[in-house]
């Protein structure tokens, strides 16, 4: 999956189906949610834009849009997912 499809699959997991300006807050979510993993150490390789594959990566990328999207009811909830898969996602053998 490329990063486009990555945006496209968030905007999917926030229930957000039509196109406006807030597409461009989905899209700096998940450049910051590569940031992050590429600041915990997770190597480059793992973040190619042209093609993510890790289910980890994916997941911890749309769990942090869907937390930082809005205003939701449950952004602590989400966060603390996110967190724990920052630590499944750099344990040694990601690196």
């Amino acid at each position: 999956m490329n990063k486009t499809e990555l945006i496209a699959k968030a905007k999917l997991r926030l229930r957000k189906m039509s196109a406006d300006t807030l597409d461009e807050d989905v899209e700096q979510l998940i450049n910051v949610a590569l940031a992050d993993l590429k600041r915990i150490g997770v190597h480059s390789s793992y973040l190619d834009p042209e093609n993510i594959t890790d289910p980890l990566i994916i997941e911890a990328a749309l769990v942090y849009a869907k937390a930082n999207f809005g205003n939701p009811e449950n952004h602590g909830e989400l966060m603390a997912a996110y967190d724990l898969s920052l630590i499944h996602i750099s344990e040694p053998t990601r690196q």
